[in-house]
């Protein structure tokens, strides 16, 4: 049993701004109606808001506002000025507060959604692929690069420190060679925009986010595209993970990064301005012509010097990747030999909103920010804006009761 407790107003963040309407308010006759409410937690209802589908709302915003103010929070530099967006745009007063709140709640949504993708990719992969479904696409090469970035972390990235600091935000992007546009500026000038791009991200480690990849490779075709092409910096994590998922791709050691080692440990194992200069033209010869061989005899007299840290042993780093190094073959494949999309992909995914000046992410949040980045910058939001509208309505919503009291603009 119900009774009606007067009229109330209320007021709602819509794309049109703050509105507010009046709804009746009707609560617990008795205990025992009370006590049926409690179980539900429920203490009173508003049958307008239950007509208008924002009874479930987790804010006083409708699902698309929410969507709105998520993506502002993660395009701005700071969530004060993704406020003062927002007044711009939607002539809205919602404080820094608030905009990080609803950014970190729509974050979560995504990443719950994202969370199972990655955990039906891999039993995909598990299972094994048709081989009926291989090279379906003709002329359809799949690049796929896989890089990783520091980010400043409140948590503990790793379980063994006692202390917060540094972990490692693991990027990739994913592109159709038909989806490529070429510029010619002359006979040996060539460059190329990637018209559409598919980018995942994940705070943590390679294991964990083995399935985030697995759903990249799995949505962009990869079981029916003519070629897979992987390129990565040679990182033994992404090495070895290709190798186990992905045994039929092209694997490439990223020619730039090879030749920026060769020139690092040159300068470091001789002496002499001109002799370390010698020393890593040869190399970067060498990497060119894809002269494995030529490159492990050279390394090989220095394989037991001594190195600064943070220069790689060269010798090492060739045995563990001489059969990525045959450039020549395929740069006259056509393939892209540098991973020159996920290094530019670092910084709009991740360092020009998570690593700038006095910042520090707790996990979980910057992990929402990062997955929504990759969606922003994928250019599909509006996955963003359905995932909300169904995590808030349902799979079985219609949009019939939106347009109820004229709120179609807005709810």
């Amino acid at each position: 049993m119900l009774k009606n407790n007067g009229i109330v107003k209320k007021k709602l963040l819509c794309i049109c701004g703050w509105i507010e309407y009046e709804r009746t308010v009707l609560i617990p006759a008795d205990e025992e109606s009370a006590k049926k409410l409690l179980e539900e937690g429920v203490r009173a209802i508003y049958p307008k808001d239950c007509a208008l589908g924002v009874d479930k709302l987790p804010f006083k915003a409708t699902y698309l506002m929410m969507s709105a103010i998520a993506r502002e929070g993660i395009r701005a530099l700071s969530y004060e000025k993704a406020a003062l967006e927002i007044q711009e745009k939607y002539h809205a007063n919602v404080s820094s507060v608030h905009v990080e709140k609803i950014t970190d709640y729509v974050g979560q949504v995504v990443m719950s959604y994202a969370a199972e993708e990655a955990e039906k990719a891999k039993a995909v992969f598990q299972k094994g692929f048709d081989k009926r479904k291989r090279h379906r696409r003709d002329n359809d090469i799949l690049y796929l690069e896989l890089d990783g970035a520091m980010v400043h972390l409140r948590d503990k990235p790793d379980k063994d420190k006692a202390k917060p600091g540094w972990g490692e935000s693991k990027h990739a992007i994913a592109f159709h060679s038909r989806n490529l546009l070429y510029r010619h500026r002359g006979e040996d000038n060539e460059s190329h925009e990637i018209l559409k791009r598919d980018l995942t991200g994940y705070i943590g480690s390679a294991e964990e986010f083995e399935n985030y990849f697995l759903a990249l490779a799995l949505r962009n075709h990869v079981e029916s595209c003519s070629e897979v092409v992987v390129l990565s910096d040679g990182a033994l994590w992404i090495q070895r993970f290709i190798e186990k998922y992905l045994p039929f791709a092209t694997f490439i050691l990223d020619k730039y990064h090879n030749k920026e080692n060769a020139g690092k440990w040159a300068n470091a194992v001789v002496k002499g301005k001109n002799q370390k200069k010698e020393l890593a033209d040869l190399l970067c010869d060498l990497i060119d012509k894809g002269d494995v061989q030529g490159l492990l005899s050279i390394a090989e007299k220095y394989k037991d010097k001594p190195l600064p840290p943070g220069i790689p042993n060269y010798y090492t780093y060739v045995k563990n990747h001489m059969n990525y190094m045959d450039y020549p073959t395929y740069e006259k494949a056509g393939y892209f030999v540098g991973s020159g999309a996920m290094e530019s992909a670092n910084i709009y995914l991740m360092q020009n909103r998570m690593k700038l000046s006095g910042q520090r992410w707790k996990i979980e949040r910057g992990q929402g920010v990062l997955m929504l980045k990759a969606k922003y910058e994928s250019e599909n939001w509006n996955q963003v804006t359905e995932l909300m509208r169904i995590h808030c309505y349902g799979e079985d919503d219609t949009e019939e009761r939106h347009k109820l009291d004229g709120f179609s603009f807005c709810i």
